[in-house]
């Protein structure tokens, strides 16, 4: 649980700097959710918006269609995935998705668009974007870095438009973990290069 606060109060600062920082990349988009507010705080405004919240019940049926959904397009990728409870988990190597000024790489983008159509058309859920890189680097800059990243993931979701389907900004939430979550060696490149990562949580709304 403290573990838990320490990084939400790590990322609520990173997020004050980020109005005074250029380091932070401002984005033209209305980012709702992004700027920190709760998951309990969305729904309300989620279902002022038309979206119905799911039963208790049924959650784990609707995430698994959602799931089941993914996957053919998920495998044409080198984005990982797997379900956790209710949750559905995605992570995908930054190199892969991101060139060095942070834009989405245009190798990715057609996968990308099939996966968001379907997390359109299945709203009832939130997602959470979390950038972590790895232990190369000032740790105050990884943790801008990962910030950074989540927020570029997080606006090709929101700029995705197929006819009337989007992704809207209520939905998404973000969070930048810096080094702190590293999951391989850091001394080595490959073990870098995992540490540097994305990862994209989706949740039942309930």
């Amino acid at each position: 649980m403290l573990k838990k606060i320490f990084s939400a109060s790590v990322f609520l600062l990173c997020v004050a700097c980020a109005s005074t920082s250029n380091e932070i990349r401002n984005s033209t988009a209305s980012f709702g959710a992004l700027t920190g507010k709760s998951k309990i705080v969305q729904k309300p405004t989620l279902i002022k918006l038309g979206v119905e919240p799911l039963k208790i019940n049924d959650a784990r049926a609707y995430m698994t269609n959602l799931f089941n959904a993914l996957v053919p397009d998920l495998e044409k990728t080198n984005i990982t995935y797997q379900m956790a409870g209710t949750d559905i988990i995605l992570t995908i190597q930054s190199h892969i998705i991101l060139d060095d000024r942070m834009n989405i790489l245009s190798s990715i983008k057609p996968q990308l668009d099939n996966m968001l159509l379907t997390l359109a058309q299945y709203d009832r859920n939130f997602i959470e974007i979390t950038g972590h890189t790895s232990s190369v680097g000032k740790k105050n800059d990884n943790l801008r870095k990962s910030v950074n990243e989540a927020q570029s993931v997080a606006d090709y979701f929101m700029e995705f438009r197929n006819k009337k389907l989007r992704i809207i900004p209520e939905r998404i939430f973000i969070n930048g973990m810096g080094e702190s979550m590293w999951i391989a060696d850091n001394s080595t490149r490959e073990g870098q290069l995992l540490n540097h990562r994305i990862e994209i949580r989706i949740s039942p709304l309930i």
